[in-house]
């Protein structure tokens, strides 16, 4: 009678688990060891349906009101429900009770201990998993309990712990081989940690055991995360090649986002035209897609920008807000600013991050005036952070006649967002309109709030290398003469020779680069060309051409011929942004505008001289670098030489 008792209690919570879950269970009990089937069956489907609550209660009724002995799968069920429970005693308690069950074979007890391993470690008590490793290591050579404890240690932020036991235990002794599952885990802990050497030596291992064959994509996968993570983007890549037909979501996104870590959003492009084009059966999805505009709003190229928005499903957009801002981002990085301010407002979340893009936008096309309405507008209905106040001044800083907009907004900034940042960019306005009795006592104040005030010296002096006023640069001299790269402007703009110290730092520099788009003959595509500052000599063809350049320039004043003491060179570079123009003109010789990204700073000379060439070539030329956007026309700029 007490037998159908018991089982009436379990047909009723498997009745309770059929109408959550729509699963049905048959229960035919005749025996003990039926009885516990089913408990098991039950515990499972607790643990699948994520409630493993029931799991704990179930296994306290069983054990302790219907005195039911539990087995090995029942304790498995037991301590997987436990792992999901941060509950310390629980844990411990299931523990005792397993280490005193003497009816257990020692293989079992050896399974439930790796278990117990991966129960403490996913509860953050890394301390009692390492016990019972130290405990029951010696016992086998068996990867799984190395594999459970690397991937304990990597759930707690441990990776040197992963590695450091890979290489004590596993690739000194040599008594252990690696299997898929361990080698994704060491892989990991390697790409968190950085360490190049241990992560080869792993794939090396992989290769020699020919764990990806067949392919495993995990595996694959961890493995260019690897290479990414620790700067060898190559390696990934060639991995990524080799593996290409079995490439996932995962795999695509690994790789897009190393290219945009070291800017190069043109090799993103090129991932994402290849995933489009190939015969595989994967959607772009947003994570995708955010890649993509990131690596379009690095460009700064219009056209892609459009190609890219045209791509994405509208559906995709009308529901992802992430997709929706990093879209509003791209076009305000890419001159497309109505197209910005239209995603902008139908916006039904506004928030500050957004709106700081916008307004940047507008300021670095020297859009002002655009720039500080949508901030007084947007001043209600928002609590304005930090950043929309840097990005109003920036307004400011890039569009002639608005110092006392900027006076206006810097007393509106609430104190403890008046940062040397925000105070540098106030510095530059006041300069900017050569205030510089004001600029002073601006300092002179700002000092007696803060020490830091370096940023806002070198803000002016900036303005002063930029204008020519060599006299008031040399007055705060002392000022600057900590900072490498504005001694060397010192040092241009004085005509002095530099220190060796200082021309080494700026010949270990990576060199720059300019893209350009370029439409192809008769269609409505665009090609992305990138040249590099120091690839002058593999460019035969260009170099003529620029030569040709060279000497028009020659007529009107400009000398763009490189000379060995240039020492714009080493901040600007020059040569990259002379031959995406020299290409814009060998392609497409009637051209009446042409789009530039550099990723340095324009020197003096360069803008001069593409001042010059829209009045000799009769045509526009818009030039995006490292700090804002230069729309040349008719030999004129928008920054008014203020850059």
């Amino acid at each position: 009678m007490q037998y159908f008792c018991r089982l009436s209690i379990i047909r009723s919570s498997f009745r309770f688990l059929s109408l959550s879950s729509s699963s049905t269970v048959n229960v035919h009990a005749s025996t003990t060891h039926e009885e516990l089937y089913e408990i098991n069956k039950l515990m499972n489907n607790y643990n699948n349906s994520h409630v493993p609550i029931r799991t704990v209660a179930l296994f306290e009724w069983m054990s302790n009101i219907i005195n039911l002995k539990p087995d090995f799968i029942c304790y498995t069920q037991i301590i997987r429900a436990c792992g999901e429970i941060n509950n310390l005693k629980l844990c411990q308690k299931i523990h005792e009770f397993i280490d005193k069950d003497q009816t257990l074979q020692s293989k079992e007890y050896y399974q439930l201990q790796i278990k117990l391993i991966y129960m403490y470690a996913k509860i953050k008590h890394i301390e009692l998993a390492e016990q019972i490793f130290q405990q029951i290591k010696n016992r086998s050579f068996d990867i799984n309990l190395y594999g459970t404890m690397f991937k304990g240690y990597n759930m707690n932020g441990q990776s040197e712990k992963t590695i450091r036991l890979f290489e004590n235990e596993i690739l000194n002794k040599k008594t252990i081989e690696l299997d898929a599952i361990s080698a994704t885990c060491v892989l990991s802990a390697c790409s968190s940690s950085h360490r190049l050497d241990i992560g080869h030596n792993i794939y090396n291992e992989v290769a020699r055991l020919k764990l990806l064959d067949p392919p495993n994509i995990r595996l694959a996968t961890a493995i260019i995360d690897m290479y990414c993570n620790c700067g060898s983007i190559d390696r990934a890549r060639k991995l990524f090649d080799q593996l290409l037909p079995i490439a996932d979501h995962i795999t695509y996104s690994i790789l897009m986002k190393a290219y945009l870590s070291i800017n190069q959003p043109v090799q993103v492009l090129s991932l994402f035209h290849q995933l489009q084009s190939s015969s595989s059966s994967i959607s772009p999805d947003a994570v995708l897609y955010l890649h993509v505009i990131n690596a379009c709003q690095q460009l700064g190229l219009p056209h892609q920008a459009e190609n890219i928005h045209r791509a994405i499903p509208s559906f995709l957009i009308e529901k992802n807000l992430s997709v929706q801002t990093a879209l509003i981002n791209m076009h305000s990085h890419c001159l497309q600013l109505n197209e910005a301010y239209r995603l902008f407002s139908l916006l039904k979340q506004k928030d500050n991050h957004t709106l700081a893009n916008l307004i940047y936008g507008f300021a670095i096309n020297g859009q002002g005036q655009r720039a500080l309405k949508l901030f007084e507008d947007m001043k209600s209905e928002l609590k304005l952070n930090e950043q929309i106040y840097k990005m109003a001044l920036y307004a400011c800083k890039f569009t002639d006649g608005l110092v006392d907009e900027a006076r206006k907004i810097y007393k509106l900034i609430p104190e403890k967002y008046k940062t040397p940042e925000i105070a540098a960019i106030m510095v530059s306005v006041l300069a900017r309109a050569s205030l510089f009795d004001e600029v002073q006592s601006f300092i002179h104040q700002y000092k007696s709030k803060s020490t830091d005030v370096s940023s806002l010296w070198s803000a002016l002096f900036m303005v002063c290398y930029h204008s020519g006023n060599v006299q008031y640069a040399k007055l705060f001299y002392d000022k600057i003469k900590d900072d490498p790269f504005l001694l060397l402007l010192f040092s241009d703009m004085t005509n002095s020779l530099p220190s060796n110290e200082i021309l080494n730092y700026f010949q270990q520099q990576l060199p720059g680069k300019c893209r350009t788009e370029i439409k192809n003959n008769n269609t409505m595509n665009y090609t992305v060309y990138e040249f590099h500052d120091n690839d002058l000599s593999n460019f035969p063809l260009l170099n003529s051409e620029l030569n040709i350049i060279i000497d028009e320039l020659k007529s009107v004043n400009i000398n763009w011929q490189l000379t060995k003491n240039d020492l714009k060179q080493l901040f600007c570079g020059h040569i990259s942004v002379r031959l995406a123009i020299v290409q814009n003109f060998v392609l497409n010789p009637s051209s009446t505008m042409i789009q530039l990204t550099k990723t340095k700073p324009l020197c003096s000379t360069c803008h001069e001289g593409i001042k010059q060439l829209t009045l000799i070539k009769q045509c526009d030329i818009i030039l995006k670098d490292d700090i804002r956007i230069h729309h040349f026309h008719n030999g004129k700029c928008s920054c008014h030489d203020k850059f």
